[in-house]
């Protein structure tokens, strides 16, 4: 397995996972976590980190929405 392929399994994982949380269709939270990508990106020196802080920007923007739940430590 690539890595890319990979990475594109966590981020769907991920996504998937957020939208199970917060019952909202994966497509939504897909999209709210494009959305944080295409924010990110301009600013960021490490591409490579950009699904991680787009995947915890979502959970957060889920969360204050009141539509998550908090995760397990």
């Amino acid at each position: 397995m690539d890595s890319e392929h990979g990475t594109r399994s966590a981020e769907n994982s991920a996504v998937e996972f957020l939208a199970r949380n917060s019952q909202l269709p994966v497509g939504d939270v897909e999209q709210l976590y494009w959305d944080e990508m295409v924010k990110l990106a301009p600013g960021a020196r490490i591409k490579g980190f950009l699904s991680i802080f787009a995947i915890r920007n979502v959970r957060e923007l889920l969360l204050r929405r009141g539509t998550a739940k908090p995760a397990l430590v």
